[in-house]
């Protein structure tokens, strides 16, 4: 099987995995095995559907990579996220109940998933956006968080010295905090949350205020750690980030907080924040693709992260997800079966379609290790050229930070 942009739909394409009623993730639009009605496909992007996984003889092997038991978790975290906005939406009042002890339970259950999964240290597939952008963007935060916290765990015990090893690891808080990090979003006037062009300098101080917003609303409810991500998940390394701090006392205003002042979990939170809201499709902007995303957070946001946290990050999240097709330099299409953190933009890939457009008699045969092959590069992905983004350097391993402390 592989992925398919929405708008790339064939017909005679048959469905690898069910497509999800948005509405309600464990009901289906359509089933698997199904061929896809050309006519849909105008209403699986209204619905924020960006990708469908469909059949492919010679790529049924990525079905034991991309496991639905992974979606079905995700999906049950996107239905909790979903009751308890709503649940604020509808309330007037400044403190809701929100369902903490079942969100723990959810995300334990995911976690032990991505430690139990042979493919599990890397991210292979986000939640669509269905018809809730802050719902599924909650869900998909907290899955790259628990990737990246997995990685990180000698340093996470570090951070957080005053705890015992085992309760500093536990990553269910950074989870938590991460499902609800921007919950004060929901009182935010609609106006400005779905405005669908640039935010006034007036609007964008109205905007900043979530986190605290997020932050009086849970106080009480959620343990410290989870909230203090909710507070402080667009805090910057370097110092540039949001909200300052006040003095209880006086109520003097101090700078925000910089590089190890930010509690590790945020520091996490900040990178995932980032990176699923620059790849999915919002009201003011097109959903990027992953190699431009990881190209502009490189370049545009230096400073920005913890490096230790960042360069974990770079280890789970693939420049080019598996199962996407590209076309290499040589004007081979082909797709994407493996990820090297250590060479990010040279994937392993399965030859498909010659320059001419010619099927390869065995694809199997005409598998691709592009980390040794330095004059091959991916150039496009769904009709984007992708050069400009090839400087995350093939030849510099990822890895070069402390190992003591990235497991």
């Amino acid at each position: 099987m592989l992925r398919v942009a929405v708008e790339k739909i064939q017909r005679g394409m048959i469905l690898a995995r069910p497509i999800p009623l948005p509405t309600d993730p464990f009901r289906y639009l359509l089933q698997r095995d199904i061929e896809i009605p050309i006519d849909l496909k105008p209403r699986l992007k209204q619905l924020g559907i960006h990708e469908v996984w469909v059949r492919c003889r010679d790529l049924e092997f990525l079905e034991h990579v991309i496991d639905e038991e992974l979606c079905e978790q995700q999906r049950q975290l996107y239905c909790q996220v979903r009751k308890n906005f709503e649940q604020v939406m509808r309330s007037s009042v400044s403190v809701v109940d929100i369902d903490v002890a079942h969100f723990q339970n959810s995300i334990s259950s995911l976690f032990h998933f991505l430690k139990s999964s042979s493919f599990g240290s890397v991210m292979l597939q986000k939640l669509d956006a269905f018809d809730n952008y802050l719902m599924s963007h909650s869900t998909n935060v907290c899955y790259v968080a628990l990737l990246i916290g997995m990685k990180l765990e000698r340093y996470i015990i570090q951070e957080r010295s005053l705890l015992k090893p085992k309760d500093a690891k536990d990553l269910r808080h950074l989870g938590l905090g991460c499902l609800l990090h921007d919950i004060g979003k929901m009182r935010i006037p609609l106006e400005i949350l779905n405005k669908p062009g640039k935010l006034t300098p007036e609007e964008f101080e109205v905007m900043k205020t979530h986190p605290t917003i997020g932050y009086e609303m849970l106080r009480g409810q959620a343990p410290p750690a989870a909230a203090q991500v909710v507070l402080n998940h667009h805090q910057r390394w370097d110092g540039k980030g949001y909200p300052g701090r006040a003095d209880q006392a006086s109520g003097q205003m101090f700078p925000p907080m910089v590089a190890r002042q930010i509690p590790i979990f945020c520091r996490i939170a900040t990178m995932a924040d980032i990176y699923d809201a620059a790849t999915t499709k919002r009201v003011y902007s097109q959903a990027k693709p992953s190699v431009q995303v990881l190209h502009e957070m490189r370049t545009w946001c230096k400073g920005a992260f913890d490096p230790l946290v960042e360069q974990a990050f770079y280890e789970v999240i693939p420049a080019f997800p598996i199962g996407q097709t590209v076309r290499l330099s040589n004007g081979i299409e082909a797709v994407v079966v493996d990820f090297n953190p250590r060479f990010p933009v040279s994937p392993k890939v399965q030859c498909v379609r010659t320059p001419s457009g010619e099927p390869f008699a065995d694809p199997s045969q005409e598998e691709i290790d592009l980390a040794l092959y330095p004059d091959l590069d991916v150039v496009e992905v769904d009709g984007i050229d992708v050069r400009p983004y090839l400087d995350i350097q093939r030849s510099r391993p990822v890895s070069q930070l402390d190992p003591m402390l990235v497991g």
